[in-house]
């Protein structure tokens, strides 16, 4: 099996395992397979469990009624904890974005929580079938397969009071910021490696004379993609490859995705994995643009929560100080010491513009959240090193000074915002002065 059969798979896997389907549904089958290994155990001792201490003691019509209490009452739980489920994501697609449904969906808590009931369901329905009495056959009592469907049964309450406790604070605003904010750090964490805190220089692309084109398979979003068999197959070919698409496009079926010299070869498509959403596998703009879309819901006109902007903020300048010692890829591939791969992926200032323009717009209006966005650029500049990051930094500040003091009227912010400004500028130029790499303490409080 190829690398880049692999890599879809795994990608696949993936979403599947942060899918809301994917977990309840193995462990029903698991649930299957418990009914009919205990049935079996059941079955080889023949009844020796009857009598003994924790084990069901009765006969076939009290096991019968038993465990149909038991499946008929944990299914009903099941279809409530469903219809909570369905009412938390609509809420928080509602409030907080569409696109905040995949982090729900990722939530393993969710997932197993109506796995167990499930696996309960399937254990009780599956035993229920394997007990007999003395006017269909022999009689049949699985005391054991009761037993464990009893443990089952104590094990759904304690799920279903935890799930109750986990829904309410899920669609709390806080656990959301948190939930997106871990994807995006996760996200970093894999797109770069470590370093010194400084971004990989880009070689401008050479200009060939001969190439070909090769165009998308399908239309949908780039999810991923695999570097190390694509630099493989161009060294196979002795050729060059250059991507004109990055994951998180969307590419249409038979638009050129990516040019090839000196020409082009099979294999290549099959390295892209391309679906119908995107996703924060390999893209880390999308994971920052779910964060800030929490950010530009809570500023609109209908919530007017700078709060939580302000939270947002918090978490996007946690975010940009992770990328302390950590460096950005520059998309270029080499094999034995030639260039065989060019890939477009994103850069420092790329990433911050997704992280504050969107937030600066709508917030120009709300002087808390100019200032605080002030406050959380002169914090990233201190954790960051390299002054070619903390320029892009100077840059957004000058912005967000400048368009917060065109919207502010009251000269006690105007003043605020001043203050928070010259504070970075500071901040700047002491870094500037001393050449020095580490990170400071800043004192934000009047």
């Amino acid at each position: 099996m190829g690398s880049h059969i692999y890599s879809r798979l795994w990608t696949r896997l993936t979403d599947a395992l942060h899918s809301l389907w994917f977990l309840p549904g193995v462990m029903l089958i698991l649930g299957i397979g418990l009914a009919e290994g205990t049935l079996l155990l059941d079955e080889h001792f023949q009844g020796r469990f009857r009598g003994t201490l924790l084990f069901f003691p009765g006969g076939g019509d009290g096991a019968r009624a038993l465990l149909g209490g038991i499946a008929t009452s944990v299914l009903a739980v099941t279809g409530t904890v469903f219809s909570v489920t369905i009412t938390a994501l609509s809420i928080a697609t509602t409030q907080m974005g569409p696109r905040l449904l995949e982090s729900f969906t990722r939530d393993v808590h969710n997932s197993l929580s109506l796995g167990v009931f499930l696996a309960t369901v399937s254990h009780a329905f599956m035993v229920l079938r394997g007990v007999r009495t003395p006017d269909n056959g022999p009689a049949f009592v699985p005391h054991l397969a009761i037993m464990v469907a009893l443990v089952l049964t104590f094990l759904s309450l304690c799920v279903l009071i935890y799930f109750i406790h986990h829904v309410a604070a899920s669609i709390n605003v806080g656990h959301v910021i948190r939930l997106v904010h871990d994807d995006l750090c996760r996200t970093l964490l894999a797109q770069t490696t470590p370093g010194e805190g400084q971004d990989q220089p880009a070689v401008t692309p050479p200009r060939w004379t001969l190439q070909e084109t090769v165009g998308a398979p399908r239309s949908g979003y780039l999810q991923s993609l695999d570097v190390e068999e694509l630099t493989r197959l161009a060294q196979k070919n002795e050729a060059v490859i250059r991507l004109l698409v990055r994951p998180g496009d969307f590419v249409m079926k038979g638009t050129p995705i990516a040019l090839v010299t000196p020409q082009a070869f099979a294999g290549i498509d099959a390295t892209l994995t391309i679906g119908h959403n995107r996703t924060t596998n390999q893209d880390i703009e999308y994971a920052a643009r779910k964060l800030v879309e929490v950010a530009a819901r809570a500023l609109s006109p209908a919530l007017n929560d700078p709060n939580t902007a302000i939270a947002v903020l918090d978490h996007l300048g946690d975010a940009l100080c992770l990328l302390q010692n950590r460096s950005l890829p520059n998309g270029q591939y080499e094999c034995n010491g030639q260039l065989r791969l060019m890939v477009p992926l994103p850069h420092f200032p790329g990433l911050v513009e997704v992280a504050f323009n969107l937030i600066r717009q709508y917030g120009k209006n709300h002087p808390a959240v100019m200032i605080h966005m002030l406050e959380v650029l002169t914090r990233a500049a201190a954790c960051l090193p390299d002054p070619v990051r903390r320029e892009v930094l100077r840059q957004h500040a000058a912005l967000a000074h400048q368009e917060g003091l065109q919207q502010t009227k009251t000269q006690h912010d105007q003043e605020a915002i001043e203050r928070r400004y010259q504070r970075f500028l500071n901040l700047i130029e002491e870094m500037q002065s001393s050449q020095t790499c580490s990170p400071r303490a800043i004192e934000y409080h009047e």
